[in-house]
């Protein structure tokens, strides 16, 4: 059995999945009827630091994130689980990636379109001691890469307080 350890939170403006960033591969023991729930019970340790580090930041991320979205006016709205995933949201504005000109096409006409549009999106980045935080964030129309690096540089901010 294989996974990672971690934890999920919800904050008003974001999803967030905290963890180790390494998948862990463990084999049951050799008497698996000593314990059948050797696999649950290693999870469930291993996910308790990035339980208790997801209590401690999740307050101080939606106060941060709040004051974020407002100084540097982005699109990001209240986190809505039913938001569409709409290829092409990122304006690329550095020179990260490649610009696909079919996906950008695709989510103007998508954000013009549709009646109060709010698209999903997800993006992964780690900590200074290589842990992983993915964030989900839904927007009302598209945003800036610089904007969203932004919001990785305040999200890595409360996690090193």
């Amino acid at each position: 059995m294989s996974g990672e350890a971690g934890a999920i939170g919800n904050s008003t403006y974001l999803q967030i999945y905290y963890s180790s960033g390494m998948t862990v591969s463990l084999a049951m023991p050799p008497d698996p009827e000593s314990d059948s729930h050797y696999i649950s019970n290693y999870f469930k340790e291993a996910n308790k630091p990035f339980e208790n580090k997801l209590k401690m930041v999740l307050p101080k991320l939606d106060t941060s994130i709040a004051a974020l979205i407002q100084e540097h006016n982005l699109p990001i709205v209240p986190y809505d689980t039913n938001a569409d995933y709409i290829e092409g949201v990122i304006i690329e504005d550095t020179n990260e990636h490649k610009i696909d000109q079919l996906a950008e096409q695709r989510a103007k006409n998508w954000f013009v379109n549709t009646n109060k549009p709010k698209a999903f999106l997800s993006f992964s980045f780690f900590t200074k001691e290589f842990s992983k935080i993915t964030l989900s964030i839904t927007v009302d129309k598209r945003i800036l890469r610089s904007q969203l690096h932004k919001l990785r540089d305040e999200v890595l901010l409360v996690f090193e307080l």
